[in-house]
């Protein structure tokens, strides 16, 4: 069984309402596969909690990567932050020689400007943790760019127009190659998400 690794936006985390649609859409694919006999074609979510540090965030989908093994890897979900940091893995693992795909769900292109509006003191609303993000994490993040079209033939890009936190048109962009899927108004969280969950399945394990 390959696997994908989801990674949740900034003060989010592995309980977000698309994490777990997302968790669940696979897992139902993934049992009517089990009925006709052909698990092996099946791909489990992981959906590791990630630390606000970039640093730590990548440590920690590292060290999952490494648990899984390379060749295990499917590819990546990212959401907002999460799909900064997918690009980022994906053109790592490229390095390893392991091609492996991303769907980007409204990603953040460049969130060290974005995040300096948090810098100081905040709460994740899903896990309590109290927490601060520093000008430190903003340089650290511009570490982690990566050319974005790189791999745009193993890029899937979902955004909508209404998101009220970032420029879509940012992402349509960077990412002017790679597979889209463009709905109009909606907002940040992705408005209907689980109407796009068919099509990010069938991206990462194409109908035969």
């Amino acid at each position: 069984m390959k696997s994908i690794i989801y990674l949740h936006g900034f003060n989010s985390s592995a309980n977000s309402e698309k994490a777990c649609l997302t968790k669940e859409y696979f897992r139902a694919c993934q049992n009517e596969l089990n009925t006709v006999h052909v698990a092996d074609d099946s791909l489990n979510i992981l959906v590791p909690n990630l630390p606000p540090s970039p640093i730590e965030t990548v440590a920690t989908v590292n060290e999952l990567i490494q648990e899984l093994g390379l060749e295990n890897i499917a590819g990546f979900i990212g959401s907002s932050l999460g799909g900064y940091l997918s690009l980022y893995f994906q053109h790592q693992l490229a390095q390893m020689d392991r091609n492996v795909k991303v769907a980007l769900i409204n990603p953040a292109i460049k969130p060290y400007e974005l995040l300096i509006d948090y810098l100081g003191d905040n709460q994740n609303p899903y896990t309590g943790e109290r927490y601060r993000v520093e000008m430190s994490h903003m340089e650290d993040l511009k570490s982690l760019s990566v050319n974005a079209e790189a791999n745009a033939d193993n890029t899937f890009l979902l955004v909508q127009t209404g998101d009220e936190v970032l420029d879509f048109k940012q992402s349509v962009a960077a990412l002017a190659c790679a597979k889209m899927w463009i709905q109009p108004k909606g907002n940040h969280a992705f408005l209907d998400f689980d109407r796009t969950l068919p099509a990010i399945y069938d991206f990462f394990n194409p109908p035969n």
